[in-house]
């Protein structure tokens, strides 16, 4: 008995190694992928975030020894997701090269940051894949992280979406359609019956698209735009999810004053 759980422990340890080595050689090499880049484009930049992508997954496949099941594919396509969005978000927000030594240190934070959230989604991930083979108690952490993750996902589409530059009839479809796709696998995880799931993502979706419209128009900063879509994708989610208790207006109340201060403060930030 000890021997197997030993084994089980080492295994683990194993796996634990995988996943920080993982995400800090992606996080990290996108410092060089940055420094070397000559000539970028903005189709250059979607390919190396699609090569990451493949890496993630790929990456993910050999942390857990193809040791998965066909739901697993689901958890490991929203991790390299995750990846995808985090390097489109980095690569356009540094588009030009470094002019200046602060822009470099800078990049290199973000990256450290980067590798932390990656590796919360990696670990998440795997929750979720162990979770299918049996109970764990940290199933409800990484639900919550999932959440999170999903938020900055929204943010990091978002901006990367408006900074490529794309006309209006392109960018309003697209963001909306990666909104379904990002918001829908959250409240796929939750278990909840397919036409609630949709009826809800639908609305969250479109609100969350037209929060952003007014911000566009008046050409604002990306980094400032992309705040409102996040802040409205946590407050529509904690609306849509409201139990039956004595507080539930309150709890409506203060979503709603939440992202009526977002929202003046991004004008404020925009116009002033």
């Amino acid at each position: 008995m000890d021997k197997i759980v030993t084994q089980n422990i080492g295994e683990d340890n194993v796996k634990r190694l995988k996943i920080v080595l993982l995400s800090f050689a992606i996080s990290f090499s996108l410092f060089f992928t940055k420094i070397f880049a000559q000539g970028e484009s903005l189709l250059k930049i979607y390919i190396v975030g699609g090569v990451y992508f493949i890496v993630s997954v790929i990456g993910l496949l050999w942390a857990f020894d193809f040791k998965i099941r066909l739901k697993s594919l689901v958890y490991i396509l929203q991790g390299g997701l995750f990846v995808f969005s985090e390097v489109l978000f980095v690569l356009l927000f540094f588009f030009q090269q470094f002019n200046r030594i602060y822009e470099g240190i800078l990049l290199i934070v973000l990256l450290g940051f980067m590798w932390v959230i990656t590796y919360v989604c990696f670990l998440m991930v795997n929750v979720f894949n162990v979770s299918l083979y049996k109970n764990l108690p940290l199933i409800q952490v990484a639900r919550t992280a999932s959440y999170i993750l999903t938020l900055l996902m929204v943010y990091f589409f978002t901006f990367s979406i408006l900074a490529s530059g794309f006309p209006l009839y392109v960018i309003f479809p697209v963001i909306f359609l990666v909104y379904l796709f990002v918001l829908y696998m959250q409240f796929n995880e939750l278990g909840m019956e397919k036409g609630v799931i949709w009826r809800r993502v639908v609305i969250l979706s479109l609100v969350n698209m037209f929060t952003i419209v007014p911000f566009i128009f008046v050409g604002s900063s990306h980094e400032i735009v992309a705040i409102v879509p996040t802040v409205g994708g946590f407050v529509g989610g904690g609306l849509l999810n409201l139990s039956n208790q004595k507080n539930i207006r309150w709890q409506i109340f203060g979503y709603n004053i939440l992202l009526l201060v977002v929202i003046l403060l991004a004008v404020y930030i925009s116009w002033f």
